[in-house]
Parts: C-alpha cells; structure tokens; sequence
C-alpha cells in the first residue's frame, strides 16, 4: 500500500497545532524593554500511540502488535495535529508612540508550521492493514479531511503601558499550503480482487507555485488584560490572547483535484493501483480514475489561535496560585481546550506548576513546567503531555520553551 502508507508518513513527518503552554506571568511594573522568544514543538492525537508515531518519525518495523495497539484506540472519526512554531517579540515601552505618553509599540517576527486531520477508522486500517483486510467489504472514508499550512510573519502593534495589553497588524508570506476533504468516500473491492467500486465526493488542493513564497496575507493579535475581583477582595488578573488570527491569498491559482460521482472498474486490481508494484504514480492515479484536475483562485482562513483565562500576578506573594481557561484554533479539526493549573513560587526566583487539560486533538493531558529568572533574564521550559514523554502508550508528545530579557 505504497501510496497511502506515503500520505501517512508525511502526515506525521510535517510538523503541525499546539497551546500557549508556559503561562504568562504578568508584572504589574512596567519595563521599558522586552525581548521574548518562543519555541513550540507538539503534536497529539485521539488514537495512535506513541510507540507507532515513533516508528514513522524515526524508522524501524512497525509490527502487527503495534498497529493493533493504535487501530482499537479509533472511532469512526479520529483527530491528529501538531505545532512547530518559533516566535520572537521585542515590546518597547520607553516609546512614546505617536505623541502618547501611555502608548508604546510592539515588533513581532515568527515562524509556524501547523497540521491538522480528521480522518475515518477505515482510511487507517487501509493506511496500515492493506486491501486484502477488507475485500468484500466496502470501506467509508467520509468526513476525512486534512490541512497542512506554513507561513511566516512579521507584524507591529501598539502596547498600552498602563495594563500590559497590545495589539498588532501582521503581515504574512505563505510557502506551503495543501488542503483535502472527502465529504463522501465509499470503497469496494469483491472478494476476488479484480474490480473496485469507488464512490468520492471531494476535493485535494495543492498550492503549486514553484517559488518559496506561494501567498500572502493579513491578520491580527491581540493580547487584552484586565483585572477582577472576587468575593474575597483580592484582585486576579483575566487575560484574552490571540495570536495568527487573519486570512491567506494565494499568488496564483491552486491546483485542485475534484470528484463528485461513482466509479467502477474491472481489468485492474486496487494492489496495482496503490500496491508496493504500483505502475500509476500518487498523483497521476487521480487523473486516472477520473478526478477532475483544475485551478482555482483560493483564500484560506489561517490557523489562528485563541485563548481566554486567568494569568499568574507575578507580583502576589501567594506561594500557590491556580490559572484557568479555554484554548480553541480556528480550524474544525481542534475541539476547544479546557485546562487548570496550579502555579508552586519556589523562591523569589523559582516557580513550577502543574496542569491538566482536556480536548484539543487528544483527551486528557497532564503538563509540567518550570520558570526561573536570572537578573534581567527569565527561563521557562515547558511540556503539556508528560504521560506522552514517558509511555509509548502516550498519544502525543510537547516540548515548549521561553526565555525574556528586560531592561
């Protein structure tokens, strides 16, 4: 099953959609000069295990026990996604920016490769079992659908200086996109192997301009603290970030394969179509059982990222201190996060903290982190899934880090 067992391959190899993992501490002094950088690599699923993802990272023989471990995990429809991003901002509040005293400005540069995927129970067994698990049998494909994006971007805003909050225009280039969706797919091979009945209802795009840069476009973050007050009279502080939220233009029409009709055939069997022997390349196999090959003008809602909950008040003397909230993408794949933690300050210069969060691409995830600073510099590492770094029965792995300098 040379041609699907590629797509899966290249599925896990693309870096991909992740959470704002460390938590922001907020500083109720103000610092004239900020220089942040974030890295971010994540991914998680709803079914496969670690020790099958490791194998398609990595190489190795993937056996029967293996591919059963993850294939009992499935439902009809299953999520994978990840995050490979690095971001760096330089806040300056020394500025006053256009006269205004309580205005300074923000310059933002980053990188981000996301991935999502919905996909059916069926297309994995396919993927890993071959066609002769299923002959006779017609194998449902629908509601399966994947998006694999990389942009970069660069972007200016203003900061007020009273509460920390800011907001930014980005701009952004794109240098790959693809994008699939089978609304409808239905296959059936008999028992004998010699034909396929196959019915598909949807569309591959592919963004093909041959030079790095295939779009561009414009969007927005935002970043909007404010404090509240509960019973107690002790003021928290709530926090509403956004980051990537805008639209792509591509530069010049996206190729597109289409189909919304049935096919049948005799006279070749499915192993020579996607077989390790196949004669019809990945993409060609297309043309040949009658997709639709054209152009199309495309735009594409980036994968902007949202997030609304309580902040650590760096500034509390609390030795303990809970943060909470909600995570969602603009993407149909993530299903909103919620999450809650609780924030340990060690020593004037020491923090930890610990969190649990349930949604997203998986279920549950257990997460750690440690924060430190030094003078002017401030440290944080970070992952949201220890249960993926120890167990190969883990369905995820996530590693984040943060380091700031202040002046």
């Amino acid at each position: 099953m040379r041609g699907l067992s590629i797509i899966w391959i290249t599925l896990f190899m693309i870096p991909g959609y992740t959470q704002q993992l460390l938590p922001i501490q907020y500083d109720t002094n103000r610092v004239d000069h900020e220089f942040i950088i974030n890295g971010v690599f994540d991914y998680s699923a709803s079914a496969i295990r670690n020790d099958l993802s490791r194998k398609l990272l990595r190489g190795g023989h993937i056996s029967d026990e293996i591919k059963d471990g993850s294939f009992e995990n499935h439902n009809g429809i299953n999520r994978f996604g990840g995050d490979a991003s690095a971001e760096f901002e330089y806040r300056n509040c020394k500025a006053d920016l256009f006269g205004k005293e309580n205005f300074g400005f923000t310059l933002k540069a980053g990188y981000y490769n996301y991935l999502s995927v919905l996909y059916s129970k069926d297309l994995f067994g396919l993927a890993f079992y071959g066609n002769e698990r299923y002959l006779g049998q017609q194998v449902d494909f629908s509601g399966s659908r994947f998006t694999a994006i990389f942009f970069q971007k660069v972007g200016f805003g203003l900061i007020d200086k009273r509460s920390g909050s800011s907001l930014s225009l980005n701009y952004y280039s794109i240098s790959n996109f693809a994008e699939a969706q089978l609304r409808d797919g239905l296959l059936y091979q008999n028992s004998d192997a010699d034909s396929v009945t196959l019915v598909a209802d949807g569309f591959f795009d592919q963004a093909t301009n041959s030079g790095y840069f295939k779009g561009h476009g414009f969007g927005l973050d935002a970043d909007i603290r404010f404090p509240v007050s509960f019973r107690n009279d002790k003021t928290s502080y709530i926090q509403i970030l956004m980051k990537n939220a805008g639209v792509a233009f591509f530069s010049e029409p996206v190729r597109r394969f289409s189909a919304n009709t049935t096919f049948n055939y005799t006279g070749f069997t499915f192993e020579q179509i996607y077989g390790d022997n196949a004669v019809i390349d990945d993409i060609n196999v297309l043309d040949t059982l009658g997709f639709d090959s054209l152009t199309v003008k495309k735009y594409r809602i980036l994968p902007g990222f949202i997030q609304v909950g309580k902040i650590i008040d760096e500034m509390d003397t609390s030795r303990f201190q809970g943060y909470y909230g909600v995570r969602m993408y603009t993407t149909l794949s993530y299903a909103p996060m919620v999450y809650a933690g609780v924030h340990l300050k060690a020593t004037e210069n020491w923090g930890f903290g610990l969190n649990a969060g349930y949604g997203g691409y998986t279920q549950f995830r257990l997460g750690l982190y440690a924060q430190a600073k030094i003078k002017e510099f401030s440290f944080g590492l970070a992952s949201e899934d220890l249960i993926g770094i120890i167990s190969k029965n883990g369905r995820g792995a996530s590693f984040v880090g943060r380091l700031s300098y202040r002046l």
